[in-house]
């Protein structure tokens, strides 16, 4: 088989090798990440690539740089890392290795907390396990009168986060360093509308199980808090919201599906109710809507 040189053969070639790749989760788009990964080597934007002359044939060191991407790709390395970038909800965000990856299945709870916080006026949003802070910037950049503040137990990823905001001229965001809700100043207990969290869950027995792509990419705490169910950090972010949030409003969890009954059990226990159970189109992931009651009736 001859070298790939043209556009359409270098897209196929990288569609096929992303496709056999088992270092990666399964319900990645392998064309679209191979024509990201030509942009990049091109040094042009997304929309340019896809307007690309099929027939045109890249110099050998553009070639030669694709397909370096394409293996990196293939043995897991996480694309935001390998295009040092993101575009998550809208935004671009510049991403480097030392906190969690933003994802877009995470666009989920940022949906869920723009519906929450409609009608609100000036709202105070905490996001939790933060990592890098795609789901505060976002809240942050959609709803400019909000109080955004995003707390994790690792500098790299807030001070990415704080680099993104500055970039991105959106000032309506604090990041701080503290474990959850220690970080935060008490002036805010009983004033938050909606908290978002998308806490480690893994349990510790799963960690090898999971593709490289995230095992051997991700700071590993980012991914489970060693416990038996993988559930001691989500009881703590459920523990400690009522005394945040304010009358009506909303603690917003991300998880897998197989998770939604456990952790409703949890929120009922400390007297979160209005349960919901928001999903996308892929299915990738949920997020199960609790309330603390305007009143104190029993939750639902």
């Amino acid at each position: 088989m001859s070298e790939p040189r043209s556009v359409k053969e270098l897209l196929e070639l990288g569609e096929r090798v992303l496709g056999d790749s088992s270092a990666r989760f399964e319900d990645h788009d392998d064309l679209y990440e191979a024509r990201q990964l030509l942009a990049s080597a091109l040094r042009i934007t997304d929309d340019e690539a896809e307007h690309l002359p099929e027939t045109l044939e890249p110099t050998l060191r553009q070639r030669e740089r694709y397909l370096s991407y394409i293996a990196r790709r293939a043995g897991g390395e996480p694309q935001p890392f390998i295009l040092g970038r993101i575009e998550f909800y809208g935004l671009d965000l510049k991403v480097r290795p030392g906190a969690f990856v933003p994802r877009p299945s995470s666009e989920l709870t940022v949906d869920s907390a723009v519906k929450k916080l409609k009608g609100r006026r000036n709202p105070v949003v905490l996001d939790v396990c933060t990592g890098a802070g795609p789901i505060a910037l976002a809240i942050a950049d959609e709803i400019p009168g909000a109080d955004v503040w995003g707390t994790d137990i690792q500098a790299e990823g807030l001070d990415q986060g704080r680099e993104n905001a500055r970039r991105l001229g959106i000032h309506n965001v604090s990041f701080r360093r503290g474990d959850m809700y220690g970080a935060l100043p008490s002036r805010l207990k009983g004033t938050v509308d909606v908290i978002t969290a998308h806490v480690p869950y893994v349990p510790s027995a799963e960690l090898d199980d999971l593709p490289s792509e995230v095992k051997d990419y991700e700071p590993v705490f980012t991914l489970t808090d060693h416990s038996d169910d993988g559930l001691g950090l989500m009881w703590h972010a459920i523990e400690g919201a009522p005394e945040l949030l304010k009358p009506g409003g909303w603690l917003l969890l991300e998880m897998s599906d197989d998770l939604a009954g456990k952790v409703k059990k949890m929120c009922r226990a400390v007297g979160l109710g209005d349960f919901n159970v928001a999903t996308d189109d892929d299915g990738l992931s949920i997020v199960v809507e609790a309330r603390l009651p305007a009143s104190r009736r029993a939750a639902r």
